[in-house]
């Protein structure tokens, strides 16, 4: 089983507009977040702080207003929704302290069943989640509330959408900000404004619970970044990642048993390192199985296993480390693997994952779940700093996750990791971390 753990909607409709609309509703989430860490670089200071341990709170709020109208040729509606976020005190990404900002989260407009046809066409600014999120979800970074990272739509996209029965396709536009996805190439420089995407994506559905999926997307990089129109982002290195990922997955049920897989070959244009004119040829991807017993409080046991190549030759003109593209998080480990290692030091390039999870639900949607996790570098690097070995670090996460009533949700989590080699060279320390961790979420 998979344990969604985004926003709820579960929006009020406003009957006395209906004699212009034939339907306008009202719907808001506001989230609320507390984290403590110690030692969360295994020792070394946060960001450019002093500290060592950090404790800082978030808020999130999205106020949605949607509209409906049957045009006769086609069902119209739209969404507006403004968006808050607030970082308190510093956090433990050492990016954001004390800063708060307001936003557009919604702005798009949908006609559905054109012509009675079996297209619905979305335009605006709207989230695009394909898949399992492992290629195309996340359109826009955060600079607040970064934990709280419920805010992937793109500023603008277009999207068309057909139903045939068994078989969906989304053919699809659509242009990033505030893009750092590939922390190497990115973050570390500044974010990249205006990272478009295209692409067309395929699902067959056998059932309710098989169904398999395929599909090609284009990033085009250009490489203007968000602070500089200067697209030189260091010594001999480029932003300009022209990624062609070609995307195929599975989603089998059989009984209790649930088998899971995703696997993402890349090519393209990689851009300029050391002088260099890179081509990309990367593989990402990963294979989980889970099995539901079928015995009182549901529990179960899953296995599953991620990759993402790294670059076994930087000074090559082939560029072998996986380009993330747009993933976006779904669910546990879908795809931040691990609240500390993947939370904070591993993008999904050069590492591998294998992650081993029990868990049970003592009540109806309350779920309890337990998760080792062994992180390693797919090569002797992080970023862009040698190591002498590839063992990253061993993680645990204990998460509840339950609903309080119908409007009110609680997520509280809890975790360790024991640096490897790899992280003590980089970090200079070899201190356990520990976190702990609360999230409420209130949505009418």
């Amino acid at each position: 089983m998979t344990i969604q753990t985004g926003p709820v909607h579960a929006d009020v409709e406003i009957k006395e507009l209906g004699n212009v609309l034939d339907k306008v509703s009202l719907g808001m989430n506001l989230h609320v977040f507390y984290r403590y860490d110690s030692d969360p670089y295994y020792g070394a200071p946060v960001g450019s702080s002093d500290k060592d341990s950090t404790g800082f709170g978030e808020i999130f709020g999205v106020f949605r207003l949607t509209a409906e109208k049957d045009m006769g040729w086609a069902k119209a509606s739209g969404q507006f929704a403004p968006l808050y976020t607030q970082t308190i005190d510093q956090d433990v990404y050492g990016i954001a302290k004390d800063q708060s900002d307001v936003s557009v989260d919604q702005a798009w407009l949908k006609f559905s069943e054109i012509y009675g046809g079996p297209f619905d066409l979305t335009v605006g600014r709207q989230d695009i989640r394909l898949g399992n999120w492992l290629v195309v979800a996340d359109g826009e970074g955060q600079d607040q509330a970064l934990w709280l990272n419920f805010h992937d739509s793109f500023p603008f996209a277009a999207r068309l959408d057909g139903n045939f029965g068994d078989l969906t396709t989304t053919l699809y536009w659509a242009r990033s900000d505030n893009y750092f996805q590939k922390l190497d190439e990115t973050a570390l420089f500044g974010p990249v404004e205006d990272v478009e995407v295209a692409g067309l994506q395929g699902q067959y559905n056998f059932s309710e619970t098989s169904y398999v999926f395929a599909g090609v997307h284009q990033k085009i990089d250009d490489g203007s970044r968000a602070t500089d129109d200067n697209f030189y982002l260091g010594p001999g290195l480029v932003a300009d990642n022209d990624t062609t990922a070609w995307d195929l997955g599975v989603h089998l049920g059989i009984g209790g048993l649930l088998l899971e897989g995703e696997g993402v070959y890349q090519t393209g244009d990689a851009g300029v390192l050391a002088g260099q004119d890179r081509d990309r040829d990367a593989f990402g991807g990963f294979a989980s199985a889970t099995y539901n017993l079928p015995v009182a409080y549901a529990p179960w046991v899953r296995g599953s296993y991620f990759y993402f190549s790294g670059d076994d030759d930087p000074a090559d003109d082939e560029a072998s480390d996986y380009d993330p593209m747009f993933s976006g998080f779904s669910a546990w480990n879908r795809f931040v693997i691990g609240e500390i290692a993947g939370e904070l030091h591993l993008p999904n390039s050069n590492k591998k994952v294998a992650v081993a999870e029990v868990g049970f639900s003592p009540a109806e949607a309350v779920f309890v779940t337990l998760m080792y996790l062994n992180h390693k570098l797919d090569e002797n690097y992080w970023l862009f700093v040698p190591t002498s070995s590839d063992e990253w670090a061993d993680e645990v996460n204990l998460f509840v996750d339950a609903p309080l009533n119908d409007h009110l949700f609680v997520h509280l989590g809890t975790g360790w990791s024991k640096p490897g080699d790899a992280a003590e060279e980089i970090f200079g320390d070899d201190q356990d971390t520990y976190f702990a961790q609360i999230w409420l979420n209130y949505s009418f």
